[in-house]
């Protein structure tokens, strides 16, 4: 498909225009750190940010939501939002996870009404990564700084102008109805400037077998070994993108009852602890396994893929920098052999 461009200077305009038909969404400063918020004016938007340091996710399965409530003589489903929505500058890698997510909420055997609503009426604008950060490894995953997957309409840096690629239905028209922002425009500088920001992601992680290899070493010793610096604080898995655990709490009203759906975390004793008091993952070596296989093995033998889009946000935000690529590459070298009881 034909490509096209905006100069830079035209951006606020888009915006506005934008932000005239539906809610606009995208990286912000809140409190002193970027997160995917509300955009109320077009100078919040922050457009030379690395990533975000909160995911988009959150826009899509929030913190908290009530699904339904009991006032006492009914049940009374909540409300499905109807707000329209453009999210403009997500990463290529939070686009990945959006798509990861699908598999998850949208499926054949599950389909949830909250989540597949938020997806229908949003519109994800990507902005192209032209400097990952050294905790980046996307391309590691099956990723890339310049991907597509997950995103309606990708825009690229080129210095003075932004490249712009329709990728679904729904992007093509975005596009062309706000046509008169954007001037026709060749692909040249978009391979090379894609290459260049492959070319910044140094990790080198060949994880082809990564399945195998973890299935292998369920029971190796290793993972006590690369548990001991962990806290089992959550704080990865509350920043991971692709990360959907949750609970559901009822909590008293005025009238009734509510059952709300938070976000939980595989990482806490609680998540597993049973009435009679049994935890059948009592110790934090058996938490982290647990995170560690669902992403790079029990994702993979369900959807076909893992479940990590190397974002890196684990990497950067971890209290003691307990490094997942390392952690990959200690259980990879492990024997392959179970630990003798």
């Amino acid at each position: 498909m034909a490509e096209s461009k905006i100069d830079k200077n035209k951006i606020p305009e888009l915006l506005k225009a934008v932000s005239a038909d539906y809610t606009l969404y995208g990286p912000k400063d809140e409190a002193g750190i970027v997160a995917m918020g509300r955009i109320n004016s077009v100078e919040e938007l922050m457009l030379d940010y690395r990533n975000s340091t909160i995911s988009a996710k959150e826009l899509f399965l929030p913190r908290a939501e009530v699904v339904y409530e009991f006032d006492g003589q009914k049940f009374v489903d909540d409300k499905l939002s109807d707000e329209k929505r453009v999210i403009f500058g997500m990463r290529p890698c939070d686009c990945r996870a959006l798509a990861l997510l699908d598999r998850n909420f949208d499926t054949d055997q599950v389909k949830d009404p909250f989540y597949i609503t938020r997806r229908q009426n949003t519109i994800v604008v990507a902005l192209a990564c032209n400097q990952p950060a050294s905790s980046c490894f996307c391309t590691v995953t099956g990723g890339d700084p310049f991907g597509q997957e997950g995103a309606d309409v990708l825009l690229g840096d080129i210095g003075d102008s932004l490249l712009a690629k329709a990728v679904t239905p729904k992007g093509k028209d975005f596009l062309a109805s706000y046509s008169k922002f954007f001037l026709r425009q060749g692909s040249g500088n978009w391979d090379k400037q894609a290459k260049e920001a492959r070319n910044k992601i140094k990790t080198e992680l060949n994880i082809e077998n990564i399945k195998s290899c973890l299935d292998d070493r369920f029971e190796n010793d290793v993972w006590k070994t690369v548990s001991l610096k962990c806290l089992g604080c959550g704080a990865c898995s509350y920043l991971c993108p692709t990360c959907y655990c949750f609970d559901l709490v009822d909590e008293k009203t005025s009238t009734g009852v509510k059952k709300v759906r938070t976000w939980d975390c595989c990482m806490f004793p609680l998540f597993t602890k049973h009435a009679s008091g049994h935890n059948p993952r009592d110790v934090n070596s058996a938490r982290l396994r647990q995170k560690i296989m669902h992403k790079f093995s029990y994702y993979m033998e369900r959807y076909g893929v893992n479940g990590c889009v190397g974002c890196g946000r684990c990497v950067r935000r971890c209290p003691v920098n307990l490094d997942i690529r390392g952690v990959l590459e200690q259980l990879m070298a492990a024997p392959n052999i179970a630990t003798e009881k």
